[in-house]
């Protein structure tokens, strides 16, 4: 059984989500991007538990990943939102790359 803790952090990364695709959707938007960035780091806070976020990020392998992402969102903020979706993006792939499938092998 879920925790109400991780059914609401569950909805939250899911409006994230949902306000980032919006946010590119419109022309890469900052403020929808900026808040979809701030629901989806809520919700993984809320979903896994704070003290497993701060030690996903924190860890010394994957230092490239979270300095990209966070400074990615730090772009977005700073309304340069195509260069920090990509630096974004470049962060998640780096830090979640180990969950997807590798390709032709």
């Amino acid at each position: 059984m879920l925790s109400d803790n991780t059914k609401i952090g569950t909805g939250l990364l899911m409006l994230g989500c949902i306000f980032l695709f919006l946010g590119v959707l419109f022309f890469f938007d900052s403020a929808l991007l900026a808040l979809g960035d701030l629901l989806f780091l809520v919700g993984l806070t809320l979903t896994i538990g704070f003290s497993r976020t701060v030690r996903f990020f924190s860890r010394k392998d994957r230092i490239r990943g979270i300095l990209s992402f966070f400074g990615g969102i730090v772009l977005v903020m700073m309304r340069w939102p195509i260069l920090g979706m990509i630096l974004q993006l470049y962060g998640l792939i780096y830090l979640f790359g180990q969950f997807f499938p590798i390709l032709g092998m």
